[in-house]
């Protein structure tokens, strides 16, 4: 199989990723605003994942697909939010890793209080199910980060490949 191929491939993979997370975005924007403003740079960060696979299905069809000639400009959109792409997906990555590593009691440990802090959710989720959940999620992310990696160092091939295709502004 060749890159073009794997590339199509894990991009229409991306796409409902990218459309939950920029939903999810919206939501932890809102959060960021009004009450954390440490969260923005998370919420910097998914955005840019967002614009990337965005951007990155435009270079696709439009460029590669049609063999139209496309802005300089979105080139730089691409490599720019390659970068914010590649900071979370190795972030989310790390973490998936972890979570993969951590023994049960440590993690029904650190889960159980994370419920506790939440008193809300307190009395109406099992830490059996909280736990299943976590580690089913976790399993996600490992693979869409992976994905998600090995979509950026194909991108970046592609677009010296097909170089021709962005023109001048």
């Amino acid at each position: 199989m060749n890159q073009l191929t794997v590339f199509r491939i894990l991009t229409f993979i991306l796409v409902p990723v990218a459309i939950l997370f920029g939903i999810l975005d919206l939501f932890m924007l809102l959060l960021a605003l009004s009450a954390n403003p440490a969260m923005l740079l998370i919420v910097f960060a998914m955005a840019c994942f967002v614009i990337y696979v965005f951007t990155s299905v435009r270079f696709l069809l439009q460029g590669i697909g049609n063999e139209r000639q496309l802005n300089a400009s979105l080139k730089d959109w691409i490599k720019v939010n390659a970068y914010g792409t590649l900071f979370i997906s190795v972030m989310f990555l790390m973490n998936s890793a972890a979570a993969f590593f951590i023994n049960d009691v440590n993690l029904r440990q650190m889960l159980g209080e994370m419920i506790e802090q939440q008193p809300d959710v307190s009395g109406k989720i099992s830490l059996d199910y909280f736990v299943k959940i976590f580690r089913v999620i976790s399993g996600i992310m490992f693979f869409v980060s992976l994905m998600a990696i090995a979509h950026v160092l194909i991108n970046f091939k592609l677009i010296r490949r097909y170089e021709h295709l962005f023109g001048k502004e």
